[in-house]
């Protein structure tokens, strides 16, 4: 029969190693996420290369994901206050007028979720 100290030193055991798949998985959709990432940006600069050789990039430029994040960052940590999603937007069209901006919410919202930015009770987002 198990004591007590032996059932919680196997508890304890088992909580560690859910512990690390779980850290291990997070990794892995980490790299998975990164990787993916990637590939959009290297989809958009061939989309854009191609629209230039055909002729059709006369519709306003838009903008990649890793640049709209980059835009995103630099329009919150330039601002005294936090921005709802709705004010980055438009902050972010005024300063590029030629350029759509269609992922500013769903980019913000990663941001929060990667640690880069948070969100208070608000919607609004301000640098983590």
């Amino acid at each position: 029969m198990e004591t007590i100290e032996e059932k919680m030193r196997r508890l304890a055991e088992e909580r560690e190693r859910l512990a690390k798949e779980e850290a291990a998985m997070r990794d892995e959709a980490m790299a998975e996420l990164e990787r993916i990432s990637d590939e959009i940006d290297a989809l958009e600069e061939r989309k854009e290369q191609l629209e230039a050789f055909l002729g059709l990039n006369e519709a306003p430029q838009r903008a990649g994901h890793g640049q709209i994040t980059n835009l995103c960052l630099r329009v919150v940590s330039e601002s005294e206050k936090p921005l709802s999603s709705a004010e980055v937007k438009e902050l972010l069209e005024r300063q590029n007028p030629d350029m759509r901006l269609t992922s500013v919410p769903a980019t913000l919202s990663r941001l929060v979720s990667l640690g880069r930015m948070s969100r208070d009770q608000f919607g609004r987002y301000s640098l983590a």
